[in-house]
């Protein structure tokens, strides 16, 4: 069926989720009328794409999942600290003490301490100038004041997470392996030295026994065919910059440690390891 159809003969259904999932968070009157506006416009926004990720089964539990985790982006959103524009301006250390002062209302003494531990190189004395040139602003709403069963809520849409990232990572290893399966020995040392091993290309090069600037082009070539692959596959750079680094992320590219290397290269990295050692 299409999103759309689904979107509008379903009406009633999104509405008792979204009712339910308001009631569970306690948010009650405009409070909730605006969020099941925001709600709704969310399952339409981008051409219905939400809905297009159902992949069938109870619709009322898929939706249940993704209200919640629209009702807790809207919560972490509203509680999001933002660095005013002097803070930003002043740098780092400025940032940090902006929101010690004025975020979680420390003392200037223990804020100073606790900056300087992250900065040792800006003095007490700057720091108190800083202090007193940061624009003076309320501290934001405590999340004390959110449902005492967001826990639950927050629980579930970290099992809902950890199932999406198993998904998306194991998806995305498989792409990357039959991609690499299908490149040549130089392509998969290019790639394997630079992102296992942390090379450099120039590294690579003496290593490889290749010119390097024609290293730099083949390597963003196989980087721009490999992100052209998994976008046709719907994993574009924000599905991944979601699972790489995730817990729950199982990323497994196939690197064989057996793979037979030419002998020049062989000999080449067990000499730089005994210079390294």
């Amino acid at each position: 069926m299409d999103p759309s159809d689904v979107f509008v003969s379903n009406l009633t259904v999104i509405d008792q989720v979204i009712d339910r999932v308001c009631r569970r968070a306690t948010l009650r009157g405009a409070d909730a009328e605006d969020f099941a506006s925001q709600a709704k416009l969310a399952l339409i926004d981008n051409d219905y794409a939400i809905l297009r990720k159902w992949e069938g089964g109870s619709l009322a539990a898929y939706l249940a999942i993704v209200i919640q985790r629209l009702l807790i982006n809207e919560w972490r959103s509203r509680f999001r600290w933002v660095p005013s524009a002097e803070a930003r301006r002043l740098g780092a250390a400025a940032i940090a003490l902006e929101a010690l002062l004025m975020r979680d209302c420390r003392p200037l003494a223990e804020a100073v301490q606790n900056v300087r531990a992250l900065h040792p190189s800006v003095s007490v004395a700057e720091l108190e100038r800083i202090a007193g040139t940061l624009p003076r602003r309320d501290p934001p709403p405590r999340i004390t004041a959110m449902p005492e069963n967001a826990p639950d809520l927050f629980a579930a849409q970290h099992e809902t997470n950890e199932r999406e990232v198993e998904r998306v990572s194991d998806h995305a290893s498989r792409l990357v392996r039959d991609a690499l399966a299908a490149m040549t020995l130089d392509d998969r040392m290019l790639l394997r030295f630079r992102f296992t091993s942390s090379m450099t290309i120039a590294d690579i090069a003496r290593v490889m026994d290749k010119p390097q600037r024609p290293l730099y082009r083949r390597l963003e070539s196989l980087l721009a065919t490999l992100k052209e692959r998994l976008a046709r596959e719907g994993l574009d750079a924000s599905a991944l910059a979601e699972v790489i680094g995730a817990p729950a992320a199982k990323i497994d590219f196939g690197w064989k440690n057996n793979e037979t290397l030419p002998s020049s290269i062989t000999e080449t990295v067990e000499t730089a390891g005994e210079h390294e050692a």
